[in-house]
């Protein structure tokens, strides 16, 4: 008896796991696309790691190299960020509502955002962007400033920037979350045209709970982040590609016109 007991209970660990690793989706068929929406199982620790990934991710990245546009000089960008969540886990899982149990979030997210950036001086380039999901309940809005340290130009081998931003997400009644980032970057120009740089930096992130749903403290991370990126500039136009090694890895590339 023991021993039937025993395999009993082997052959119900592996579905037992699955049903762990396969979480039913918490649906409300009035919304069009998933949408942020706590549910009564979030814990403490998930709304933690949602906070500390879905805040680094969605915070204001740097997008350039630490070359400034010059005095008075503006660049409108379109950029497109890409990421990977693990869906089945409780902190994205139990933060998430879908139209239907069907309509899974996905692993794999891409973003558009639209900036816009301006040469207050030589030295200081200052900008905005914006982002949204449209069919969804939640989209972001940052502002930046960087200051030029270093211009290879006057005799440097590099250039040479520090940074600071600030990101609200937007309309996500659940929660009220802030970001703000700061980091430093150094890259050289070759040829006039093509600059690869290297960034430092982290985001302080600041989430409340408002749902009626759950009663969770609120959560300060602080997230450490590690960029590597490559620009180009000719004439009016500007192409570039970043990496962030941070809480979850994320991908941007842009696309910038500059007057």
């Amino acid at each position: 008896m023991p021993r039937t007991a025993a395999v009993a209970a082997a052959l119900l660990l592996p579905a037992s796991a699955l049903a762990e690793y396969d979480p039913d989706l918490h649906v409300d068929p009035s919304v069009d696309d998933c949408s942020v929406r706590f549910a009564p199982e979030l814990t403490q620790g998930a709304f933690r790691r949602f906070v500390t990934e879905f805040g680094s991710v969605s915070a204001f990245k740097q997008g350039s190299s630490p070359e400034t546009l010059g005095r008075h000089h503006v660049a409108l960008d379109v950029e497109q960020i890409s990421f990977s969540v693990e869906e089945k886990s409780a902190a994205w899982n139990d933060t998430f509502t879908h139209p239907d149990s069907g309509h899974e979030l996905g692993a794999h997210k891409d973003f558009p955002k639209l900036r816009v950036r301006y040469g207050a001086t030589d030295d200081l380039d200052v900008g905005a962007f914006y982002a949204a999901n449209p069919q969804a309940n939640y989209g972001w809005a940052g502002l930046e400033a960087k200051w030029r340290v270093l211009d290879e130009r006057e005799g440097t081998p590099v250039s040479l920037a520090v940074r600071g931003a600030y990101t609200k997400t937007l309309y996500v009644a659940d929660m009220d979350m802030h970001a703000l980032s700061a980091d430093v970057s150094v890259g050289r120009t070759f040829w006039n045209v093509l600059t690869p740089y290297l960034g430092l930096g982290g985001d302080a992130i600041l989430a409340f709970e408002r749902s009626p749903a759950v009663d969770l403290h609120p959560e300060a991370p602080f997230v450490g982040r590690l960029t590597a990126g490559l620009e180009a500039r000719w004439w009016h136009l500007g192409v570039g590609a970043e990496a962030h090694v941070s809480a979850l890895t994320s991908y941007q590339v842009q696309v910038s016109a500059i007057f």
